[in-house]
């Protein structure tokens, strides 16, 4: 026998960087067979085979069950190979895509995080904010579970709509409750997606600076927060627009009770 053409069992498998036990599984299911098989049993398998094994292995990494590796194996050609990788070709993509949003969304929820403990919740800041879309949706309920629910709904429609889009959720509050002392009048939700969204309407909050305060704990001691804000405005002459966007600087992700959520409130300075 030539031995620089066949190789046993064991040398085959080290060369494959296999065990000796997967090539005897592939050998009793018929998906791979060595080449000659002596009077001993002995196996021997052939260098030409080792392309044909990549092949096995590169299909079995991509998720291919063993019965459909062997169903292609046996009628394979350069037709059903091209079908073959069209199709995997497409399902790596959106596994890309997937682990692309999923790395987005970590990094998003680490630049939000950085530093919000240190923050002085008792003080305004005044903060610069790009261009940002989002979705409003008018919610009237009487309970807490109430909105919840219907929030929950909008979330779910957005999310069918623009599969995979990292966004935040918010509230508008109406400047007329703000000004008259009510700060707990919620009415609405609003969708603030990271990019352009698909099939809802959407409105834009203008780029600029923004006077920010933050509020810790349920949103029905939310008064206060605004009370600071709406002081610093008034003490410094600044002019302020008439949208206030509450959203989660912390929240369920990273607390498990509402006393320890973290509310951020903005309004644009006009002038």
């Amino acid at each position: 026998m030539d031995h620089n053409k066949y190789m046993t069992i064991g040398e085959f498998a080290r060369r494959m960087g296999v065990t000796k036990n997967t090539l005897f599984h592939y050998d009793n299911i018929g998906l791979f067979l060595p080449e000659i098989v002596d009077t001993n049993d002995y196996r021997y398998y052939s260098i030409y085979q080792m392309e044909v094994f990549d092949t096995i292995i590169i299909l079995k990494e991509m998720g291919m069950p063993l019965n459909e590796i062997k169903e292609f194996m046996d009628h394979r050609s350069p037709e059903s190979l091209m079908e073959l990788f069209e199709k995997e070709d497409k399902k790596i993509t959106e596994q890309i895509k997937r682990l692309k949003y999923q790395q987005q969304f970590i990094r998003g929820r680490k630049e939000k995080m950085k530093g919000i403990w240190s923050i002085d919740f008792e003080h305004v800041f005044r903060k610069q904010f790009p261009n940002r879309y989002y979705i409003y949706e008018e919610i009237r309920d009487e309970t807490d579970a109430g909105i919840l629910k219907k929030t929950n709904e909008f979330i779910t429609e957005f999310e069918r709509r623009n599969y995979q889009m990292d966004y935040e959720i918010g509230y508008i509050q109406n400047e007329n409750d703000i000004l008259s002392g009510v700060y707990d009048n919620y009415t609405n939700a609003v969708i603030l997606p990271f990019k352009k969204p698909k099939g809802m309407d959407y409105q834009i909050l203008k780029a600029g600076e923004y006077l920010t305060g933050y509020h810790k704990g349920h949103w029905n001691t939310i008064g206060a927060a605004y009370e600071r804000l709406l002081e610093y405005a008034r003490c410094r002459q600044i002019k302020i627009d008439h949208i206030f966007l509450e959203t989660y600087a912390v929240n369920n992700l990273m607390a498990e009770s509402i006393e320890d959520y973290v509310t951020e409130i903005g309004v644009r300075i006009i002038s």
